[in-house]
């Protein structure tokens, strides 16, 4: 079972609100936020 990053649950719902961008959900990556996995799986998803 994975872990994830402690703030993966709010860019999930910011990504998914419409409420944040690619670019900015790329800097999480790159400052630690979230991980490059976590961030192919917030893009990925299709909504609900």
């Amino acid at each position: 079972m994975r872990v994830a990053s402690r703030l993966y649950g709010y860019f999930q719902m910011c990504w998914q609100c419409g409420t944040l961008t690619g670019v900015q959900l790329q800097t999480a990556v790159s400052k630690g936020y979230i991980t490059q996995a976590e961030y192919e799986e917030i893009t990925n998803q299709t909504g609900a």
